[in-house]
């Protein structure tokens, strides 16, 4: 059982950090979430900033898991390139 105000709750869950599947970004909670809001996506799903890949998420206060892709849902959002001319030649 947890104790504290629903403040210091919702704090933890929306600093939660997590690693994108796809390309390995860090990624929390808060800004995932708004990433995808700013693409017009209003489901519970969050959008990597690194490969523009959108997910489901497992959230607990400090952890996020990003369970499922579902890009494919989301017809406006394209994924990232991989691979730009800087990666090419520098392997990032």
């Amino acid at each position: 059982m947890m104790y504290g105000s629903g403040d210091s709750f919702r704090e933890m869950l929306m600093k939660s950090k997590g690693v994108c599947p796809n390309c390995k970004t860090d990624l929390t909670f808060e800004e995932a979430a708004q990433l995808g809001r700013k693409h017009g996506i209003s489901d519970n799903v969050v959008m990597c900033k690194g490969c523009n890949h959108v997910f489901e998420v497992n959230l607990v206060p400090g952890s996020m898991t990003l369970i499922k892709d579902v890009t494919s849902r989301y017809p406006q959002i394209k994924p990232a390139k991989k691979g730009g001319l800087f990666s090419k030649l520098f392997g990032k």
